[in-house]
């Protein structure tokens, strides 16, 4: 993914690590409140998972987090078949992180967690799948602000 052009980007040329940066502020002091912009629970998992997109197309060392959420889930035998909760794919931890984004109590922070986690991994239950949605979303979205 692209997203250093400024064909068509309504801030310019930012990049993708540019994008990671600053969408990393936003919900690092947006989660904070301490400021004028206090994000709450929901704004704060959406802000999450479009950084966690950002992160992806940024590589280098904002592949930090899809390397920690990758390792854990390889220790917990996700889609090995042998794990300590049986045979677990990615498609069942991808409903388990929807179930915790509605029905579990959120604070901001949680919210965050929760939205760079499923960052990493809806992408990872593969292209065809209901999951793939969402990321396509964030990707585009990050492509008009940031380029093609």
């Amino acid at each position: 993914m692209n997203l250093a052009q400024a064909d068509g980007a309504a801030f310019g040329a930012l990049g993708a690590g540019g994008l990671a940066l600053a969408l990393t502020v936003l919900l690092v002091l947006g989660v904070r409140g301490q400021g004028r912009v206090r994000l709450r629970e929901n704004p704060a998992m959406i802000c999450g998972f479009i950084a966690g997109t950002a992160f992806s197309a940024a590589g280098a060392i904002w592949s930090n987090p899809e390397r920690i959420v990758g390792q854990g889930m390889t220790g917990l035998g996700v889609g090995t078949g042998d794990g300590p909760f049986g045979n677990v794919g990615v498609g069942a931890v991808s409903l388990l992180l929807l179930i915790l984004m509605l029905c579990w109590k959120l604070n901001p922070l949680r919210g965050a967690i929760l939205g760079l986690v499923a960052a990493v991994v809806w992408p990872l239950a593969g292209a065809s799948t209901v999951w793939a949605l969402p990321c396509e979303l964030a990707a585009a979205s990050l492509m008009m602000i940031g380029g093609s």
